[in-house]
């Protein structure tokens, strides 16, 4: 069968048996990897090439996902989450849909989810919009915009984690061009949120105690400035290990949380094993299309066709409209664009910014934010996919103006 159709026929196997059935994101990617792996003709190897996508991806991810998680139920049992959007709030004014951005792309960064920041930070976010007046669904979609943001395009989230990894591409590389990159982001997307109809007066201030700066910033700060040490002095490869300095940021996490640090660690673990199994799901179903040799056929099918640096994009906006997982979205597609013809760098991002369009239906996020905001179809749709999507279109830009002027 023609691997273009029968990839095609797998995605929508994916999207059937994930949106429509309900079964978990691993099931429904490990039969759709042996039903691609069927249709592509592939023998007794097709078996071998599963188990080694997920062994792959369970390797580079399984201790940054569970320290992640670990340090996300520190910060959601502790209230250090409060403070983190407190101490925003103080430096940025009366700007809350800033500071709201900015708690969902900083939480994200340890947390390895955006989806899990979220969570972490929903409460927090709408009580701070009441406060404000009327703005809890403006405040909430930033924070969700903004969680996407830091996970799309800062190392070391798992996106970025998987990229550098199959593209070869080092971590500093990603990091000084995604990390600019997106910052700059916050401008139109802030501009599109002030957008948002607001209604009501603010309400009366005070609140809880909030915890301490020492318990509720060290478990993120240590792990970053391990990882930035890493990446600036290589004699610190030890400490600046992403495996290394997230499991110290967990170790203090349980430290911190002393006789409540048993159960913390369990609620972390059932929560990464979600995670961590559907990223293996994703990583076999990759591999198995990476082994078929799809991507050479892309190139020379659609080459003639379709400008070099769009078929990345493309490629990995539909696999994220099929699905909805980013990291699903970016193992799949950087696995099938191995050995294509265009500079590592450029590939990363021009993948990174196919996983930030049409994230809809088929997004879990999109339903959750939905329902946490109390929106209808067409408001999620306004303000969740669409800004995110603006963005992935903006990194697309950015990816070809480098690729054209720069490299």
């Amino acid at each position: 069968m023609d691997l273009l159709a029968a990839f095609l026929l797998a995605i929508l196997l994916v999207a059937i048996l994930t949106v429509k059935m309900g079964l978990s994101p691993f099931l429904s990617l490990v039969v759709a990897s042996l039903v691609y792996g069927l249709l592509s003709g592939m023998g007794p190897e097709l078996i071998g090439h599963v188990a080694t996508g997920l062994g792959r991806i369970f390797s580079a991810l399984a201790v940054i996902v569970f320290s992640g998680s670990v340090i996300a139920e520190h910060l959601r049992r502790s209230g250090g989450a409060d403070r983190v959007v407190s101490d925003l709030l103080t430096l940025v004014g009366r700007r809350g849909a800033l500071a709201s951005g900015l708690s969902g792309y900083l939480v994200t960064l340890p947390a390895m989810c955006s989806l899990t920041s979220y969570l972490i930070l929903e409460p927090v976010v709408r009580e701070m919009g009441r406060k404000a007046g009327g703005y809890e669904r403006r405040f909430l979609f930033s924070a969700a915009v903004f969680s996407i943001i830091s996970f799309n395009l800062v190392y070391p989230s798992p996106v970025l984690v998987t990229l550098t990894g199959s593209l070869a591409v080092s971590p500093a590389e990603a990091l000084r061009f995604g990390l600019p990159l997106s910052l700059l982001l916050f401008v139109p997307v802030l501009i599109w949120m002030a957008r948002f109809p607001v209604v009501g007066a603010p309400a009366p201030s005070g609140g809880g105690p909030v915890p301490s700066r020492l318990l509720s910033w060290a478990p993120l700060i240590l792990p970053l400035a391990m990882i930035l040490l890493g990446l600036v002095s290589p004699s610190a490869w030890f400490l600046g290990s992403v495996d290394v300095a997230l499991l110290t940021g967990a170790l203090l996490s349980a430290l911190l949380a002393k006789k409540e640090a048993g159960d913390m660690i369990r609620g972390a673990t059932r929560r990464a094993g979600t995670i961590i199994f559907d990223l293996c799901g994703a990583g076999a179903f990759g591999y198995v299309v990476a082994q078929s040799g799809i991507g050479s056929e892309l190139f020379s099918g659609l080459g003639t066709v379709v400008p070099v640096v769009v078929l990345p994009f493309l490629a990995a906006s539909l696999i994220q409209l099929a699905q909805g997982s980013r990291v699903v979205t970016v193992v799949i597609a950087s696995e099938m664009m191995r050995g294509y013809p265009l500079e590592p760098v450029t590939l990363l991002f021009l993948i990174s910014a196919g996983a930030f369009t049409l994230s809809s239906f088929s997004d879990p996020y999109f339903w959750l934010v939905k329902e946490t905001t109390g929106s209808d179809l067409k408001e999620a749709l306004l303000w969740y996919s669409l800004p995110l999507t603006l963005c992935g279109l903006l990194v697309f830009a950015a990816a070809v103006l480098r690729w054209l002027f720069f490299i």
